[in-house]
């Protein structure tokens, strides 16, 4: 998730010093390489370098960055790591095109491969780089004008993208295509703006055109023009007026970044699954012929971990192991050349992490990683990397991320059971199935659960203490729920095994204590009713999560959360865990707490 920014302009200014104010706005978006294309005399000219907005600042001139029109990136990277060499905007052979882009091409390698014969040279690894390039082929060998050449381009990518494209062959306008990535029309006396989110321009207008899929739009000094580029249709579409401040507008209109990054989850869990890796095969062979696995995690990390023990264990049959990060000792004495050691990490800057993969290499084991911030140390210590695709996450309690991280989990779970025979045809394809769908069903969570978490917390929000229980591989969705409640709404919570919970933990429960049951319809379900009673009778208020549909345990309860039928056996980590998402949100709203950045708490720990 990039943020992106063009400005075109009645007269000329110091635009570089506009374009990296507005690019600051966006720097939620993306934050690890900074570029500008801005048009001079003529000649198109680039600055980029990699690092933080204000670290590129210091190294560049950004007063000596004048003109009309430019073009501004910062640079969340998905394909090839963080470098200069990699940082937007991108340009053809000539330097006479130049391009910035938000979200991924798909197709690209195929591009690539075509461009590479026809003689083009390619300077970055990036997805991105192959638009100028077929820009100017279509230029510079079929004739085509420059608008002719973009249209043509965006119509054969696959994937998403947010493009905006500057020519010295024609100096004086932006052209922009969307698809699936968001992309404003910002409208100004004397200039006009393009960005990926609206806080970019609102210090200069609040007049604001949106773009739709599939639209592309020429923009100029005196206003702008909308086709479908598609159909070539002139779409008319007049601007509007938003009323936010622009603190809000970055959040999208959400009070906090928590509850953006839960609605953010269909979204992101989309785009790790359209995005083919090889390395997921790759890692699922090597788990399969290792003699034992140890997952290694830290915080959020560590319950997504546990799913993956699970299901390594379940379609492996060996042993498999999830061990928090820093009490890696405890089973470094077990690792070997026949280990697999795969880290989980969002930053991939874990310092626990780190230290316990350097280890395990010093002993000649495999280290199959998943990150989510692509060249993060981790990775650069790993033979093979499964990368999330989710995007930044600004508030410090994971949410996207860790229902990402558990979908790696079943995603190499998975494999690992077609490669080792535990699962046959019929079971994988039905399997996978359910896998492609399961952005849909956590949309429909999310709507479903949205306003009972929001009832239910003006009662959990008064509690200083609750339990959540849960059996077989939901034991560590209660663990998730709980940790939530505990660093975002500060209230005491913990998760222990539902059967386990009559051997010390019911001494604490008296009358209206807060106990939620992680309760799916599977194997489970039975011995779950009895863990309800038990809790009941002794004065608890039970708050169940149950598949749609199952009475027998939503008569037991006083509030419910419903997950979508179809999931209580597979892929179950990933929807139950959203109601307890929101539930610990809405909680922590009542009580006034800091949600984005909860007392204590930091997103990286870089120390042991």
């Amino acid at each position: 998730m990039c943020g992106i920014v063009g400005i075109v302009q009645q007269r000329e200014t110091k635009i570089g010093k506009t374009i990296i104010e507005a690019l600051t706005k966006l720097e939620y978006r993306g934050y690890d390489s900074v570029g500008i294309a801005s048009i001079s005399d003529g000649k198109v000219m680039i600055t980029k370098d990699e690092g933080k907005i204000s670290e590129v600042a210091e190294k560049i001139d950004i007063d000596s960055i004048q003109g009309k029109i430019a073009i501004g990136h910062t640079r969340w990277a998905t394909h090839g790591p963080p470098t200069k060499e990699n940082a937007h905007p991108h340009t053809d052979c000539n330097g006479e095109i130049s391009v910035i882009h938000n979200g991924i091409i798909e197709n690209f390698q195929e591009l690539k491969e075509e461009l590479l014969k026809q003689g083009h040279v390619l300077q970055s690894e990036t997805d991105t780089e192959v638009i100028p390039h077929m820009i100017e082929q279509l230029v510079k060998k079929e004739n085509q004008s420059l608008q002719e050449a973009i249209i043509t381009t965006v119509r054969r990518l696959e994937g998403t993208f947010a493009i905006c494209v500057v020519s010295s062959l024609e100096p004086d306008r932006i052209y922009c295509a969307k698809r699936d990535s968001p992309l404003v029309i910002g409208i100004n006396s004397d200039r006009m703006f393009c960005a990926s989110d609206i806080p970019a321009f609102l210090e200069h207008t609040r007049k604001v055109v949106l773009l739709h899929d599939d639209e592309f739009v020429t923009i100029s000094s005196n206003g702008y023009e909308i086709i479908d580029f598609n159909s070539m249709k002139k779409i008319v579409r007049k601007p509007y007026t938003v009323s936010w401040k622009p603190e809000m507008a970055q959040k999208g209109g959400f009070p906090h970044f928590m509850l953006k990054e839960i609605h953010e989850q269909p979204n992101s869990l989309a785009d790790y699954i359209r995005i083919d890796q090889p390395s997921l095969i790759k890692i699922a062979e090597k788990i399969h012929n290792a003699e034992k696995v140890f997952l290694l995690a830290a915080g959020t990390a560590h319950y997504s971990t546990l799913t993956g023990e699970n299901l390594i264990r379940k379609y492996s049959k060996k042993p498999a192991t999830s061990i928090i990060s820093s009490e890696y000792e405890a089973i470094s004495g077990l690792v070997d050349e026949n280990t697999v050691i795969l880290p989980v990490s969002q930053s991939g800057e874990t310092m626990d992490t780190i230290m316990a993969i350097k280890h395990a290499r010093e002993l000649d084991a495999t280290v199959l990683s998943v990150v989510n911030v692509i060249g993060s140390t981790i990775t650069r210590y790993s033979d093979e990397v499964l990368y999330l695709y989710a995007g930044p996450e600004i508030g410090v309690a994971a949410t996207k991320t860790y229902t990402a991280q558990t979908l790696s989990m079943w995603d190499i779970g998975l494999e690992v059971g077609k490669i080792s025979g535990e699962l046959d045809k019929s079971e994988y394809d039905s399997a996978r199935e359910l896998y492609r769908n399961i952005p849909t069903v956590i949309r429909q969570t999310i709507v479903r659960n949205e306003s009972r978490a929001n009832h239910i917390s003006s009662w959990f929000a008064k509690k200083s203490s609750s339990f959540f229980l849960g059996r077989g591989l939901n034991l560590q969705t209660a663990k998730e729920g709980a940790l939530k409640m505990k660093e975002i709404a500060y209230i005491h919570s913990e998760a222990y095994p539902a059967g386990e919970s009559k051997h010390g933990p019911i001494a604490l429960v008296e009358e209206d204590y807060p106990v939620v049951f992680v309760a799916p319809k599977d194997h489970t379900n039975k011995r779950m009713i009895g863990s309800i009673m038990e809790m009941k009778a002794r004065g608890a208020t039970a708050i169940v999560v149950i598949e749609e549909g199952d009475k027998d345990i939503e008569e037991l309860g006083k509030w419910k959360f419903e997950i979508p039928k179809g999931y209580s056996e597979t892929l179950s980590t990933i929807p139950f865990a959203i109601p307890l998402q929101q539930l610990s949100y809405y909680t922590a709203m009542r009580r006034g707490c800091a949600i984005d950045t909860p007392k204590n708490l930091s997103k990286t720990l870089t120390v042991l």
